[in-house]
């Protein structure tokens, strides 16, 4: 039975991580999304009276991980992990690409997006379109590509482009400011994108976060999300968008 749409209660860990917890209204079960930060994760499960029933993993990276066996041992949670990534804590329950399951009520799909590591995945709730993107899609960027190459991971922001475009993403790190400024020097005549930097340095100055954001945004102000766009196309005298994300991306981690 489906309970409605879910609270998402992001909350930092580490330097510049978010991780999420997943709470149906009224119950006393939610889902932690890349636990890693153990003390934290307490804190947001007794601010909402609940314990953790399951974790949802996106990636083997020890910033998404380090607090699983820990949170695990201490509620017994369900660890959800992709099947091919051999380096996550050990789940309980592995997914693969496309694939549906179930937890409290709500429909998980399950999105392979190689690129940052070749076995990284995101997680949709279909029904109320939010998609948790760990480190494929950042707001205005993308996350460094450590395993995959060029055309998985631009394949992979194709997936997410496909998506409705009132999608709220919720990502694995506040790297806002630091794309943005990035995204302004290819794009510096891009009004939502200077209206997007507008409102994250209020952000910031509030000392609020500036995720989620929505894919509608994204398609108007993330560089990485418009390589197939005829001003990129011009920028760096090309039609590919292969050829066009590996020059961004290379770009960006040089900048």
């Amino acid at each position: 039975m489906n309970m409605g749409i879910p609270n998402i209660y992001l909350f930092p860990q580490l330097s510049d991580n978010y991780g999420y917890f997943i709470k149906n209204p009224h119950a006393t079960e939610g889902v932690l999304v890349d636990p890693s930060d153990y003390d934290m994760c307490l804190k947001i499960l007794e601010l909402n009276d609940s314990i953790a029933s399951h974790i949802l993993i996106t990636h083997h990276h020890e910033d998404h991980v380090a607090a699983v066996d820990k949170i695990k041992s201490k509620f017994n949670s369900i660890i959800i992990g992709y099947s091919q990534d051999n380096q996550i804590p050990k789940p309980d329950q592995t997914v693969d690409e496309g694939q549906i399951f179930e937890i409290h009520g709500q429909k998980y799909e399950v999105i392979h997006t190689p690129g940052h590591t070749l076995q990284h995945i995101n997680y949709f709730i279909k029904e109320h379109n939010i998609l948790f993107s760990g480190d494929t899609l950042f707001n205005a960027g993308c996350g460094r590509m450590f395993e995959g190459d060029p055309k998985m991971f631009w394949e992979s922001l194709l997936k997410i482009k496909s998506l409705p475009l009132d999608t709220k993403i919720y990502c694995g790190h506040e790297y806002t400011l630091s794309n943005i400024k990035f995204a302004l020097s290819i794009d510096p005549d891009n009004q939502n994108l200077k209206k997007l930097a507008d409102w994250a340095n209020q952000q910031e100055d509030e000392h609020r976060p500036t995720i989620p954001t929505t894919l509608k945004d994204q398609t108007l102000c993330n560089p990485f999300l418009r390589c197939d766009s005829e001003y990129f196309y011009s920028y760096y005298d090309s039609k590919d968008p292969e050829e066009i994300f590996a020059k961004m991306r290379s770009a960006k981690d040089n900048f």
